[in-house]
């Protein structure tokens, strides 16, 4: 996977902590789709949002850009 950028890995890095609902958007699309995140199930029906979580290859593509030189 090539560099992420920056708003990519700020969502990761609020996933990585925890759980978190959010309404559809093209940032969750993209790391959805490239397997960096993925939907637990549970929504706020009322408000259309969903929860993600960080998958495991999100954490180690998080790790590796923090590790990675500028």
């Amino acid at each position: 996977m090539g560099k992420l950028k920056p708003v990519y890995l700020y969502r990761l890095r609020l996933l990585y902590a925890a759980p978190r609902y959010y309404a559809p958007q093209s940032i969750n699309h993209y790391l959805e789709k490239r397997g960096l995140i993925r939907r637990t199930g549970r929504a706020l029906p009322a408000r259309r949002h969903e929860e993600y979580e960080i998958t495991e290859a999100g954490r180690t593509a998080f790790d590796a850009a923090l590790a990675a030189p500028e």
